[in-house]
């Protein structure tokens, strides 16, 4: 496609760890940007109202609790449509992130040239709990490392779980994509394990973790805790079952150590995090 609108030229600043973030807030039917390219990854996690997105020839629409994925060279523009939007955004050039293994080479390469192209919208919580997480560790001022390997994991995270295939001429891991769509069925049974799920899928077990981590960034059993975490999260905002009740349906039939996982995946114990959380979140 021809990019015959504006390239945005201004220099994006984003110092020693590649990366910058910015918070908007917009009230009723605000045009939020004006249609325009660049060379960078852009990603909007979207915190309230809805916002409406032109990317190429396509009207998207983005909600609260979605991120939306904007490739580099893909022309955008944004609107708020509902009564106001508030929306963070994470934008990073992927050729700061090029190395010399050969892995690293060629998905980034495939990105910038756009042999990959990612689906416009995710609302996977192992996506967005990832953008949130990248945004307040960068608020933090963190060692350049550990905010570069978050950004080669979500980029991981992308490829396995956004690509979208119509546009793309790098295909999917099909067998991983099955094992993914199981494990997100499956993640609330206490049997769910790494051993279950690579003899099923006919795995060596050492094997299977780290071709797992290979294509998703993270291991198996992260991905596991963190979706039985985010539903848990879910449970004590939205529901009325006793914290007990919660831990086993998430596969913790161990309250004890359902407690420890989640006073560390979230920094407060189930019981503050069900009277602080907002309930409509």
């Amino acid at each position: 496609m021809k990019l015959d609108s504006k390239k945005e030229v201004n220099p994006i600043i984003r110092g020693e760890t590649s990366v910058k973030i910015w918070n908007f807030r917009y009230g009723i039917q605000a045009q939020a940007f004006t249609s325009h390219w660049h060379d960078c990854m852009e990603l909007h996690l979207i915190r309230s109202g809805t916002l409406k997105l032109r990317c190429n020839d396509d009207d998207i629409l983005v909600h609260a609790g979605e991120v939306a994925i904007i490739s580099p060279a893909v022309l955008h523009s944004g609107m708020v449509i509902s009564d106001g939007a508030e929306y963070d955004v994470l934008m990073f050039d992927i050729n700061d992130l090029y190395a010399e293994s050969a892995p690293v080479r060629q998905h980034i390469q495939a990105i910038e040239n756009g042999s990959v192209c990612f689906q416009y919208t995710t609302d996977l919580p192992c996506i967005t709990q990832l953008v949130s997480e990248i945004i307040e560790t960068k608020h933090q001022s963190p060692h350049p490392l550990e905010l570069v390997g978050k950004l080669y994991q979500l980029l991981g995270l992308l490829c396995t779980f956004c690509l979208d295939s119509a546009h793309s001429s790098v295909p999917s891991n099909n067998k991983f994509d099955e094992v993914i769509t199981y494990i997100n069925v499956n993640f609330t049974d206490e049997d769910i394990t790494v051993r279950t799920i690579s003899q099923k899928f006919n795995y060596e077990q050492s094997y299977f973790c780290r071709k797992f981590k290979k294509v998703t960034g993270i291991t198996p059993n992260k991905y596991i805790q963190t979706l039985r975490l985010e539903y848990a999260g879910v449970l004590l905002r939205k529901s009325n079952q006793s914290i007990k009740e919660i831990a086993i349906c998430c596969g913790y039939p161990n309250i004890s150590y359902f407690t420890n996982c989640f006073t560390k995946f979230y920094g407060v114990s189930p019981k503050k995090y069900r009277t602080t959380a907002p309930q409509n979140g």
